[in-house]
């Protein structure tokens, strides 16, 4: 079969999806068959668009979708995902949950049956030469726990640490990713030496933290397949997490799911305070990952196996 070039743009788009979408780029580039060009003014044949198309062409496109916009004040951000979805060749979604999020939010399976658009579930996946290269921070104090996130209410910073000082564990937990929330900085004052709020960091750096670490929180109210857990998973890490999202389909047995949220009625979830979780709950969660065997690295996380997949669906389009 001859070359195929594929369109993938680099230039929108931070965290989470830029994380995972270098790391595709990188796996496809070593695919035979497969050119990677991420320059819309160059050749190619298809593209894989994250989120949504940004630049318009003629080629056929394969979405990857991020997920949506699921609070009834922030819907019409959606608008731009709609269209792109109506128009895709190919939809990608990081997980069943996303899936079925998508589906109740913006009745996605109607409009893939009316379009006559395939899909697939596929899961985000990382390079595990790039973990096992990485070395352990040695400042950090084993056994510690760790939650990285660019810190919003949804991803429920505040729950998370008073949660932990409600577990009293006598252990240290390093919460990364900026200290912003809402415009308002986390306090650094919550009287105790085991609390250590961090700035954001490289990729590299939180992972060797993570190496250093015992225990993941991630207590999002809904993530589609976050790299962060993946992350922590090939690096031998249990990871308390909740219950809503594709979280849970990737922790699998090497975790505690905590039963904290209840999906809403209706397609849009009404304003609320999502960093609203019981400090209790969270405690006993903590206790309850502290008595947990601990299970071997994960490694079924492989990014090789999932371009695999995304080659497949490229030819299936082209």
């Amino acid at each position: 079969m001859r070359e195929i070039k594929v369109f993938i743009q680099t230039e929108k788009f931070k965290g989470g999806p830029a994380i995972f979408r270098d790391r595709l780029i990188n796996a496809l580039s070593d695919m035979n068959d497969i050119r990677v060009v991420t320059n819309v003014h160059d050749k190619f044949d298809v593209e894989i668009a994250f989120i949504r198309n940004v630049f318009p062409h003629k080629k056929p496109y394969i979405l990857r979708v991020d997920g949506c916009y699921y609070e009834e004040n922030r819907k019409s951000g959606n608008k731009s995902l709609v269209q792109s979805i109506k128009s895709a060749k190919y939809l990608i979604f990081q997980s069943n949950f996303s899936f079925s999020l998508l589906d109740k939010v913006l009745q996605v399976e109607k409009t893939i049956k009316k379009r006559g658009i395939p899909y697939s579930i596929v899961h985000n996946g990382l390079d595990y030469n790039y973990i096992e290269r990485i070395p352990r921070n040695e400042s950090i104090e084993p056994g510690s726990f760790i939650s990285c996130s660019r810190w919003r209410p949804n991803k429920r910073p505040i729950s998370t640490i008073k949660g932990f000082l409600k577990a009293d564990t006598g252990r240290h937990l390093y919460m990364i990713g900026g200290e912003g929330i809402g415009g308002k900085k986390i306090s650094k004052e919550y009287g105790t030496k085991y609390i250590h709020i961090m700035p954001e960091k490289k990729p590299e750096e939180i992972v060797s933290i993570m190496k250093s670490c015992d225990f993941l929180l991630h207590l999002c109210h809904i993530d589609s397949c976050p790299n962060t857990v993946i992350e922590a998973l090939a690096c031998g890490l249990n990871v308390l997490c909740t219950n809503l999202g594709g979280t849970p389909e990737i922790v699998k047995e090497n975790g505690i799911i905590l039963k904290a949220d209840e999906m809403w009625t209706g397609r849009y979830l009404p304003k609320t305070n999502l960093d609203n979780l019981s400090h209790s709950k969270v405690a006993k969660g903590i206790h309850s990952i502290l008595n947990m065997e601990k299970k071997e690295i994960r490694k079924d996380l492989g990014i090789e196996e999932v371009a695999k997949k995304y080659v497949d669906i490229i030819k299936s389009v082209v």
